[in-house]
Parts: structure tokens; sequence; C-alpha cells
């Protein structure tokens, strides 16, 4: 069963957000597998503190 990683800035998804993240996800894979839509597919979601993580060579900060 496919397991899909998913990293994002802490406190950025509101739960409708992660809601379609996880539907979204799910979708591809089976589509992609030809997997009945009701097969299981993990999704996980990993928040990453601000400072833990950099984009573009510089230690990613949220917009203020």
């Amino acid at each position: 069963m496919p397991i899909a990683k998913v990293y994002v800035p802490a406190g950025s998804l509101t739960p409708d957000q992660r809601r379609e993240i996880v539907e979204g996800i799910h979708a591809v894979i089976n589509s992609v597998e030809k997997r009945p839509a009701d097969a299981p597919t993990y999704v996980l979601i990993n928040e990453v503190p601000t400072g833990d993580w950099g984009v573009g060579g510089s230690v990613y900060a949220p917009p203020t």
C-alpha cells in the first residue's frame, strides 16, 4: 500500500486544507496505479517548525 509524505510549515494548513491534500493525493495515486477508489493510501502530513528548513538557499520564514 502506498505511503505519501508531505512536509509543510508548522501551522500553515487549515483542517479543510489537510483534508483536501489527503483526498487529492489518494485520488492521484489510485488513478495512476489503477487501484479501486477504496484501496488504502496513507498520507502523512508532517509540520516542520519555522527555522528548521530552507528554500532557495535561505532558511524559510513564513510571510508576516
